[in-house]
């Protein structure tokens, strides 16, 4: 019973590693209208053209250590750049695996404010970069006047991420990651991990 017990858990430790090396360790963000994972794998044929269309830069392409399924899928990296909802990676998808997104009623994922990054909170503020920034009204700031979200307003367009300066301010940590950044919350990446499976 201990041995059959034990080679269970193991099937089940391969199968989740398994897993995580097909899709990677966490959901990538796609680019509007691809929140739908299944239906996003099943209809890209990794063309390649969303990126090309992208006038502001935000679609990059995954590699491999996102996943082998995912290696040379379109991805959002909002380090680069930021989606205004223009719809030309939608339009120049030829598979339809990009469908018609409203940022005014969907969203993309929600922007997440890490206090230790944030130079408002390190500071007791005085940073308000993202909130006159967000072009969405979806960031406010506190009677500290350190920036909390929004969170009906935010649609996940990346602005705030892309202008957030935390990583150049902070650069001698060692860190590559900015004080906000749109990522799924734990509950939508349950989600999106069981839309994959």
């Amino acid at each position: 019973m201990l041995v059959t017990g034990a080679a269970g858990a193991a099937a089940l430790l391969a199968i989740g590693g398994s897993v995580r090396l097909a899709f990677g360790a966490t959901p990538l963000l796609r680019p509007p209208g691809g929140q739908d994972e299944a239906r996003f794998i099943a209809a890209c044929i990794k063309c390649d053209r969303c990126r090309s269309a992208c006038p502001l830069n935000a679609v990059a392409v995954a590699n491999l250590n996102d996943g082998l399924l995912n290696a040379r899928m379109p991805k959002l990296d909002f380090h680069k750049g930021y989606c205004d909802f223009c719809n030309l990676c939608i339009e120049s998808c030829p598979t339809g695996a990009l469908r018609a997104f409203d940022p005014e009623s969907e969203w993309i994922a929600p922007a997440v404010i890490d206090p230790e990054l944030c130079i408002a909170f390190g500071r007791k503020g005085g940073c308000r970069v993202c909130v006159d920034g967000c072009p969405y009204k979806a960031i406010e700031l506190d009677e500290y006047s350190r920036p909390v979200m929004v969170p009906h307003k935010c649609n996940g367009c990346g602005y705030c991420e892309f202008i957030c300066p935390s990583n150049s301010y902070r650069s001698y940590s060692g860190t590559r990651e900015r004080a906000i950044a749109v990522r799924y919350t734990a509950e939508k990446r349950a989600q999106k991990e069981g839309e994959r499976r």
